[in-house]
């Protein structure tokens, strides 16, 4: 059964993959809130269903579905459960799958422009949000850190948890990055395989992010180096997330069609997983080549 003819069943079809979605993501969450048995692993994959249900059904659904999963968590947990699954979960998946189609409703295409911006958006605005609740946000994070140390048993010197407590929150936002992204496309793949995704994923070569998303970096940027601080400097960082994705899309076109293809790419993560520091930055720059100096291939009129 192709996509289409899911868009066109009648809608008792969406709500039921809704409530399905919603409450799957739901016990994949409160099976980590519970501290059961491979909670850990678990907890990442809450975000699966709703872009499943997304790529078959429509943002609606999404929306429907990170609903229902909230008020479950809400009923298996408490209200702060139900916080922090909306917050890191339900509602950037909702908005990545509502971003993803033109218009807000399925147009036979994905549009991953504003959803790779929102990869970026989003953590900021969730940090800026828990900055404005707590009031010393730095002071938190360095104790977050101290606790975290003390609970493994390696000692420290107090610059060192200075300087990890300085982007702990740059560094959840980056996982949150990639949670998201991981989920978006393993349910839109899953969908594909199975014939019922409203629209096949785009090519990754012409992506490009917004152009009112560009200016955010510099602002947060300015900010840092006027006011300075943790909240600034993990706000810089985080908002660069989304070039530091082109950068990588950016290598794997660049070594498309060379021989040692898999040999290279299997060195360029390897050398991430060890050197970040060193290759985030570069690849930020990658991004930003590409999104201001590559040209973009003519559309096809078909």
């Amino acid at each position: 059964m192709s996509g289409a003819g899911q868009a066109g069943q009648p809608g008792q079809a969406a709500m039921l993959a809704a409530g399905a979605a919603g409450l799957v993501s739901a016990v994949l969450a409160l099976w980590a809130m519970r501290g059961l048995p491979f909670g850990a692993l678990l907890l990442w994959l809450a975000p699966l269903p709703l872009f499943a249900a997304a790529s078959g059904f429509g943002p609606r659904v999404a929306w429907g579905a990170a609903g229902i999963g909230a008020l479950a968590v809400a009923i298996g947990s408490n209200s702060l459960g139900a916080a922090l699954y909306l917050g890191a979960f339900a509602l950037p998946a909702a908005l990545i799958a509502a971003t993803a189609f033109p218009g807000g409703a399925p147009a036979g295409r994905l549009d991953l422009s504003t959803p790779l911006a929102l990869l970026g958006l989003w953590p900021t605005l969730v940090l800026a949000l828990v900055a404005l609740m707590v009031s010393d946000l730095e002071g938190a994070m360095r104790e977050a850190v101290s606790q975290g140390v003390r609970r493994m048993g390696v000692p420290l010197a107090e610059e060192m948890i200075e300087q990890i407590a300085r982007v702990k929150a740059a560094a959840v936002g980056f996982w949150t990055a990639l949670l998201m992204l991981g989920n978006g496309l393993a349910g839109q793949r899953l969908m594909e395989r199975q014939g019922l995704a409203l629209a096949p994923l785009p090519e990754a070569d012409d992506l490009r992010l917004p152009g009112w998303y560009a200016p955010l970096p510099l602002l947060a940027l300015a900010a840092w180096a006027a006011f300075g601080g943790v909240l600034t400097i993990s706000a810089l960082l985080i908002l660069l997330i989304p070039f530091f994705l082109l950068g990588v899309v950016g290598v794997h076109r660049r070594l498309r069609g060379r021989a040692g293809r898999l040999a290279f790419l299997a060195g360029f993560y390897l050398l991430m997983l060890l050197f970040l520091q060193i290759m985030a930055p570069l690849l930020v720059g990658v991004g930003l080549f590409d999104q201001f100096r590559r040209r973009a291939a003519p559309s096809n009129p078909t």
